[in-house]
């Protein structure tokens, strides 16, 4: 079976990045570069808070209503221009919105990374599970910015249940990645 593979960062962000989450940007920006120059098509998602939000309603949450909290961490911006990139502005949790499904049109596989692991990259992974796609968690290139839990122990948590409700299969390293671009270079796949 063909497979086309994308890059999905999930929400690197400066709102979301904080002392729990800043150590997987470099291990990001490398794969995303990495990717990029092998021909790879990345879609960055940002995430954007507004008025009378569930976020807001329910949970009581106001962060990431506008710049330069809603911004793409400075190491990202660059590759979010560059060939084969498209960026995804999204109000929900998941990337698998209706832009998000248009833009993932014809890839198959999903390598998914990003912040934070028990937010946006597990409800995007099983989503995208449920959607036919084969998503790939890279465990080490993805985060919990949890503050009121130790964010370790929320991340572990998400990685544990992404095991069981996606395969632990499909929980990878960084490395894996690197494997796959230096072994079977990606190709830019145009939808």
């Amino acid at each position: 079976m063909s497979t086309h593979p994308i890059l999905l960062v999930i929400d690197v962000q400066n709102g979301f990045v904080n002392e729990h989450s800043r150590h997987v940007v470099p291990i990001i920006r490398d794969l995303a570069e990495q990717w990029t120059n092998a021909g790879g098509a990345t879609l960055f998602t940002r995430y954007h808070n507004y008025e009378g939000s569930p976020y807001q309603r329910l949970i009581g949450w106001n962060g990431l209503r506008e710049a330069p909290q809603t911004d793409l961490v400075p190491d990202l911006r660059p590759l979010a221009d560059a060939p084969g990139a498209q960026v995804l502005d999204k109000v929900t949790y998941t990337a698998l919105t209706d832009d998000g499904r248009r833009m993932l049109t014809g890839y198959t596989d999903l390598y998914i990374c990003g912040i934070a692991t028990d937010g946006c990259v597990l409800k995007t992974a099983l989503d995208a599970f449920d959607s036919g796609y084969t998503p790939w968690i890279i465990e080490d290139a993805c985060a919990s910015n949890a503050t009121r839990h130790p964010a370790a122990e929320v991340h572990q948590s998400a990685l544990t249940l992404l095991s069981r409700l996606i395969g632990s299969r499909q929980l990878i390293q960084s490395a894996a990645v690197r494997e796959v671009i230096a072994t079977a270079p990606t190709q830019r796949h145009s939808a």
